[in-house]
């Protein structure tokens, strides 16, 4: 499943700077217009991939427009997005937060960018992680992987849903651990 993807790059660790923000940006084809892919994203839109797997997705402001989703798999945790940029069929960003918080994450800028390519669609993701005061180079480290797997996580589901459905992605989940397999026919 990772090699759906022409680049990732996140900084390499001797670099990384535990009181900057780390930006991870990675790229994946999808066969889906740019339009269809935008809709999965688009938290106003009713074909957004959460509500299509069964989650809430919840206005809950506008000016700009904020949303609260839960999600299955974290019946505890809010999930709170504010849109920053909101380009239909090209661009698609927001500020990110956890309510409690999950890890050293305090937010994180998700920009998804989309453009045209040979009947499908190139998104650009470029993920901008803000971590607490203090972190030590271990403790960032940690962070930048759990955030590198996530990401990688995020768009494989993006392209298999948009491609083959929701279905493709509970069957990734069930094959990755991450959802309870499939009950039985009986």
């Amino acid at each position: 499943m990772l090699g759906l993807f022409r680049k990732t790059a996140a900084a390499e660790p001797a670099g990384l700077d535990p009181e900057a923000p780390i930006e991870i940006k990675t790229s994946v084809m999808i066969d889906q217009s740019p339009d269809e892919v935008y809709a999965l994203l688009d938290f106003a839109d009713d074909r957004h991939q959460m509500r299509a797997r069964g989650n809430p997705v919840q206005r809950i402001g506008s000016d700009p427009d904020e949303f609260r989703a839960w999600f299955d798999r974290a019946p505890n945790l809010n999930f709170l997005f504010k849109v920053d940029e909101a380009v239909p069929g090209h661009r698609y960003a927001y500020f990110a937060r956890i309510v409690p918080p999950v890890g050293k994450r305090i937010q994180a800028r998700e920009d998804y960018r989309l453009e045209a390519v040979d009947g499908g669609c190139k998104v650009t993701f470029v993920n901008t992680i803000q971590h607490v005061p203090g972190l030590t180079m271990a403790e960032l480290d940690r962070e930048v992987a759990r955030s590198t797997t996530a990401t990688l996580n995020g768009l494989s589901k993006l392209k298999l849903q948009a491609e083959k459905g929701v279905e493709a992605v509970f069957a990734f989940e069930r094959e990755m651990g991450q959802r309870p397999p499939k009950p039985e026919p009986s």
